[in-house]
């Protein structure tokens, strides 16, 4: 991540927890992952700051684990949230088997990745996340790869990445991701963006080109070894 992400959320930490730890504007919408999760689903909050979401699932019954890049993040999410394991990790290389996550949240998470390194970061997210698995992702919406001021803390800077729709699911179609739902909502805020895109998503299923390419191979008898001779003649 840029020096604008890591070096300014050290700083704005405090703050970013007193403003938005009590707020409750996007649970409405992570309900439509909750909703398609079994009871004690075990649930990845990338990026998750002090913890609010985290803290949401947890009381929601699910097995909940966070991760965040920011070390101040992450003591005040250990404080808040005790009942979580939060952990430092970079979303660009995520110390987790394949398949081991019924749902991940990405909440304001890949707001603050480069354009040119997202791609790597879907391919993280798609690979931890069970086949059957459901991810929901929440962006700002705006214009991408941008450093601006960061409100919350006056003279600092945040490198901030936004979207709009059909830049979101064209490269989340390109990493491998079916769109379930989506929509956008304005907050009232004082924030870098109010126009907020929520994106529920899970493994894009095969084409039917493809399954049937598969089909045909699963009932194509195998090759004799006296047909490879005569091949091979």
């Amino acid at each position: 991540m840029t020096k604008y992400v890591e070096d300014t959320y050290a700083k704005i930490a405090q703050a970013y927890a007193d403003e938005f730890f009590s707020d409750t504007s996007d649970l409405p919408s992570i309900n439509q992952l909750v909703e398609k999760l079994e009871a004690g689903a075990k649930v990845l909050d990338i990026g998750s700051g002090p913890g609010q979401f985290a803290k949401f699932l947890n009381d929601k019954g699910f097995a909940v684990e966070g991760i965040d890049n920011s070390d101040e993040m992450l003591s005040i999410a250990k404080a808040k949230v005790p009942d979580v394991t939060f952990t430092k990790m970079d979303m660009r290389s995520l110390s987790f088997p394949d398949s081991c996550f019924d749902g991940v949240l990405a909440a304001y998470a890949i707001i603050h990745i480069p354009t040119d390194e997202l791609d790597g970061v879907f391919a993280e997210m798609k690979r931890v996340l069970k086949p059957d698995g459901y991810i929901l992702f929440i962006v700002q919406q705006g214009e991408a790869d941008q450093v601006l001021d960061e409100p919350l803390v006056k003279g600092e800077k945040i490198f901030v990445n936004f979207f709009n729709t059909e830049r979101l699911n064209a490269l989340l179609a390109e990493a491998g991701f079916e769109i379930i739902n989506q929509d956008i909502k304005t907050q009232p805020s004082e924030d870098l963006s109010s126009e907020v895109i929520y994106t529920l998503a899970a493994h894009a299923k095969p084409t039917k080109a493809f399954t049937d390419v598969v089909d045909a191979m699963a009932h194509t008898p195998p090759i004799s070894n006296e047909e490879l001779k005569r091949r091979k003649a």
